[in-house]
């Protein structure tokens, strides 16, 4: 039993001792662990001490002793520690559980301060006053106490909780220790943003003892004494701190004294403290810039004002309202209006300051005007009404402008929506709406010119324009057939024009004289029309050398010439009809073959029919592609068979019949001719083949009727062969014996129903005859009236489908005409510039006037260019711009084309030579387009001063043309951006946006600019953003 006993215990000893054993490895496993893990710490290797303190905690777990039990809270302590510091999620929660398991043991207060240290040294001040407040400080020492007290204070305070902050600082401000200085300087921090500053300086006072803080006190009394407005006592207190040594802010320091300078109004000695401290800081506030730039502005150093200035171009407050007021005025004393309108077009965007606004948005208008940008001028200039103190000169101003505004239709929108006008406004509007309406003419717009003139003539406050708008309005009714009215309209004018000397030449004197003689041409009143051509003829000749128009001094001289050699013919004044016509053939007017023409004409009147023939035989011999060649070789056929000698009449007409079979629409007389010469010389067989000629060459009903006459005297009564005749007719297409009465009265039916302007039942009516009769005696004149008919309707289509008919059974009196109008739709309404190229071309093969030439010309080139055709466009340009008929616009259309080929090209100095001379010759919207693309190719050769110089001038000259005006400002945008002017690039784009939003894709485009130049501007900005209102930003730098 005792041996039993011994050995149980003996058992239960050995165990205890091998359990203790076990123990004190693990023990010592763990510590080892932990050692590991706070090495981890101290060299920042978190990760790896958190594995180490992890290890800790498993080994010990399962040990209940007393040290493994003090090891393993220390573990499980720093293991939170260091997720915490890791950022990991679960770290704040570790650590509170850790508090919450260990209180009220002190360990759980040595977590909340380290969780709180650890949130204060990384500037989370809002969670370190959580933790700090949880903290119980009543059982510290008091270096603990001020360690609590004062990081929590000093996070309150970068909070500016300043209440809080003081609260804290004050129970541990007493306390001599390490924590002494600091907490009293931020005491005396805490009273200085509160504006208490008799207690700032008390504690600042304290803090004044400490080396450390010492050199920073100045900085803060500075402050106060510029706070209080102390101007005189923080000069005399701060310039002699600055020349310490040691001294901290002195950055700052010098922007006080310079501030001070300013308040007290002295610009020039605050100038150099002011820039000191802009030179050491890289971005300065709003309020900073400001003061800069106005004391460089006061000192009249207008270059660095606008540097400094210009840094607040993108503020929207009233600092930067005023900021641009003043930058535009120092830019003007440089001499830079651009730069100066685009800081008055911020000034006039902001109203803080309504006065300002007011007068910015005055001079932009002004100076608008000034740099030759009438449309900005206007906009600005017209908002300004009878109460404002700028009205009257204002008013005075866009009088000048609306005169140098290309823009009438605009400038017209804003003057009639102006309730009362000044006089010179009343002035201005008479010569807009006579401007517009000359535009209006161009455009070919004549009813709307006629409106613009007559609305001239409402305000007829100057005589020059009120005679000219009479004039024009006489052309115009000329030209819609009202020959009363015109000659009263041009009385009207020639009694005013008889007193003035300063007329232009398309609208003069002379020029009246000529629209007065047509007036009565027109009337047949030859006697009162060769009065007016003669005295137009005679005063262009005596007042040649001055006149300085080609086309009047011409031209309308050759015309009044002829024309009056016209009415000398017409009143059987032969001897005079002549003496006019051989003054135009010896001078070669234009028409003068028309002269040698009428001359002959006269002859044979008079019984001279050698000098007759001799006239025709000239014409047809030296100017065989005249508009009279064809005529004058019937005529010398007909002449020679009056006087029987037949075969010499022969020759003319067969070359008429054969040289000029595709472009006259004499063809089928001559053909008569040579058949009735035939006859009488006895050759029948000859005389019939020419009358049967005469069926295949389309001719009128007339015409017709004599050949098939002809024909049957001849078969009939000649030969007596009249079946053959029969037969024949039968061949004919429509001349079926018993249809013949029918297709005529058919035909007559359509033909009163067109006559008559009912175009609708002329169309059914016309279709109805070329049903019954699809080769009917007037088949030809149907197709061609039909499709008169659907263009006078607008029915293209169908139109373009009957004169395709009509130019597809060839050579006609209709020919030319049906080329002209198919070529005419297909460009504008089918917009099948193929088909229009091809009956242009052959319209100018065919054409039997210049001037029905040159519009072929004019056609093919328009077609060629939109087929991109470039050999026919060079080879129709040149035609066009040399052609004598071509107007300077025409020409310049020519090389317009030539210029925008070159373009595609990338033949850029061809284009420029071209381009040039469409700018010299014309003004309308091809001429702005050419404007802009020279501006282009010198940007796109990289002479951006050209480009930047064309751009500007064009915003004026294309002024009525608002998409090109866009175009070019666009370009002058990229063109500022390049040259780093990104404030200018940015106004113009600006401008723009405000002002113009017809074509939206030009408008997006702006749009995107102008954001990536905000974002330029941004990147580069110096200007430094406001402050957190929540958060104290504080200087921890060295930088002084």
């Amino acid at each position: 039993m005792k041996s039993r006993l011994i050995l149980t215990f003996l058992t239960a000893w050995f165990a205890s001792f091998i359990l203790h054993a076990q123990s004190s490895t693990v023990f010592t496993d763990a510590n080892e662990a932990y050692k590991r893990g706070e090495a981890f710490m101290e060299k920042g290797l978190l990760d790896q001490a958190q594995q180490e303190f992890q290890q800790t905690i498993a080994k010990l777990k399962p040990v209940n002793e007393p040290e493994a039990e003090l090891l393993l809270t220390k573990a499980e302590f720093n293991y939170a520690k260091c997720a915490v510091q890791l950022n990991d999620p679960d770290g704040e929660k570790l650590i509170l559980d850790f508090i919450r398991s260990h209180r009220p043991d002190p360990i759980a207060n040595d977590a909340l301060v380290e969780i709180a240290n650890y949130y204060y040294n990384d500037g989370k001040y809002e969670k370190a006053v959580e933790y700090y407040s949880q903290v119980p400080t009543g059982g510290m020492t008091r270096e603990q106490r001020s360690e609590v007290r004062f990081k929590m204070g000093y996070s309150f305070f970068v909070q500016k909780r300043f209440p809080q902050a003081k609260a804290n600082f004050a129970e541990i401000k007493d306390f001599d220790n390490e924590y002494y200085y600091p907490t009293n300087y931020y005491l005396g921090l805490c009273y200085f943003y509160e504006s208490n500053y008799d207690q700032a300086i008390s504690q600042f006072r304290v803090v004044e003892k400490s080396k450390k803080y010492k050199p920073y006190i100045p900085y803060y009394l500075t402050q106060i004494y510029f706070a209080e407005r102390r101007f005189d006592e923080l000069i005399a207190y701060a310039e002699p701190r600055l020349q310490e040594a040691g001294l901290r802010n002195t950055t700052e320091i010098n922007q006080l004294v310079g501030q001070a300078y300013f308040e007290k109004g002295d610009y020039k000695k605050a100038l150099p403290y002011l820039e000191y401290y802009a030179e050491r800081s890289g971005k300065m506030r709003e309020e900073e810039w400001y003061q800069l730039g106005f004391a460089q502005y006061q000192a009249g150093d207008y270059q660095k004002a606008v540097r400094s200035l210009s840094e607040l171009s993108s503020v929207d407050s009233p600092m930067g309202q005023s900021a641009m007021y003043y930058l535009a005025d120092a830019n003007l004393k440089l001499g830079r209006k651009t730069s100066a309108r685009t800081a008055l077009a911020s000034a006039k965007r902001m109203n803080y300051d309504t006065q300002i606004q007011e007068e910015a948005l005055f001079n932009y208008g002004k100076l608008s005007y000034e740099l030759k940008d009438p449309r900005e001028a206007i906009g600005a200039l017209q908002t300004f009404g009878p109460g404002s103190r700028y009205y009257v000169e204002a008013q005075t101003l866009m009088s000048e402008i609306f005169l140098s505004y290309r823009d009438y239709k605009q400038a017209l929108e804003v003057l009639e929506n102006m309730p009362n006008k000044s006089p010179q406004l009343q002035k201005s509007y008479q010569q807009v709406t006579y401007l517009r309406a000359l535009q209006l003419m161009q455009e070919n717009d004549l009813e709307g010119a006629k409106l613009h003139f007559n609305k001239s003539l409402q305000f007829p406050t100057d005589l020059k324009t009120k005679a000219l708008a009479t004039y024009w309005l006489a052309d115009i009714s000329h030209r819609q057939e009202n020959y009363d009215q015109s000659i009263r309209q041009t009385n009207e004018f020639l009694t005013m024009a008889k007193t003035m000397s300063n007329l232009p030449d398309e609208a003069s004197m002379f020029t009246g004289n000529y629209l007065q003689g047509y007036n009565y041409l027109k009337q047949n009143n030859y006697t009162a029309a060769l009065g007016f051509f003669q005295e137009a003829a005679n005063g262009i000749t005596r007042n040649k050398a001055f006149i300085g128009n080609n086309d009047v001094k011409d031209r309308v001289l050759g015309d009044a010439i002829l024309r009056a050699g016209d009415c000398n013919f017409k009143r059987n004044n032969y001897d005079q009809a002549i003496k006019y016509y051989d003054q135009a053939i010896d001078q070669r007017y234009s028409g003068f073959v028309y002269a040698i023409y009428q001359k002959a004409i006269i002859e044979g009147l008079r019984g001279r029919v050698t000098d007759k023939i001799l006239a025709l035989e000239r014409i047809a011999r030296e100017f065989p592609k005249s508009d009279y060649a064809d005529e004058a070789l019937l005529q010398l056929g007909i002449t020679y068979q009056e006087i029987g000698q037949l075969n010499k009449a022969v020759p003319p007409l067969k070359t008429l019949v054969t040289d000029y079979k595709n472009s006259s629409n004499l063809i089928t007389k001559g053909l008569i001719q040579l058949g009735l010469i035939s006859y009488n010389q006895g050759s029948l067989e000859t005389a019939i083949n020419y009358y049967k000629q005469v069926f295949s060459n389309n001719p009128e009903p007339s015409d017709a009727s004599l050949a098939l006459a002809a024909l049957e005297e001849i078969y009939v009564d000649d030969m007596g062969r009249a079946d053959e005749y029969f037969a024949f007719l039968e061949t004919i297409p429509g001349y079926k014996v018993d249809n013949l009465s029918k297709d005529s009265i058919n035909f007559k039916a359509a033909e009163s129903q067109f006559e008559n302007g009912n175009y609708s039942r002329a169309i059914t009516a016309y279709t109805d005859y070329l049903r019954k009769f699809p080769n009917g005696l007037y088949t030809l004149t149907a197709f061609y009236h039909r499709a008169e008919s659907n263009a006078v309707l607008r029915q293209y289509t169908e139109a373009l489908q009957d004169y395709e008919t009509v130019i597809g059974k060839g050579n006609s009196k209709f020919y030319a005409k049906s080329l002209e109008k198919a070529a005419i739709i297909a460009y504008n309404h089918s917009l099948d510039f193929n088909k229009s190229y091809t009956y242009y071309s052959q319209l100018e093969a065919v054409a039997s006037t210049d001037e029905e030439r040159f519009e072929a010309q004019l056609g093919a080139l328009r077609s060629a260019y939109r087929l991109n055709n470039t050999q026919a466009v060079y080879t129709l340009a040149n035609k066009v711009a040399n052609n004598p008929s071509a107007s300077q616009e025409q020409a310049a259309t020519a090389h317009f084309y030539i210029g925008k080929i070159n373009y595609d090209r990338k033949d850029y100095d061809g284009a420029l030579t071209s381009l040039n001379k469409v700018i010299q010759m014309s003004d309308n919207e091809q001429t702005a387009e050419a404007r802009y693309l020279k501006a282009y190719i010198y940007y796109l050769k990289r002479d951006l001063n050209t480009a930047q110089t064309l751009c500007l001038n064009s915003n004026k000259e294309s002024s009525a043309y608002p998409f090109w005006v866009a175009k070019s400002i666009i370009l002058l945008s990229d063109i500022l951006s390049e040259k780093g002017d990104l404030y200018n690039a940015r106004a113009a784009l600006e401008a723009l946006l405000e002002n113009y939003n017809e074509d939206q894709e030009l408008v997006q485009t702006a749009r995107t600019k102008l954001e990536r130049i905000n974002q330029q501007l941004n990147q580069n900005s110096k200007l430094r953003a406001a402050p957190d209102p929540n958060r104290l930003e504080l200087d921890n730098s060295n930088n002084n």
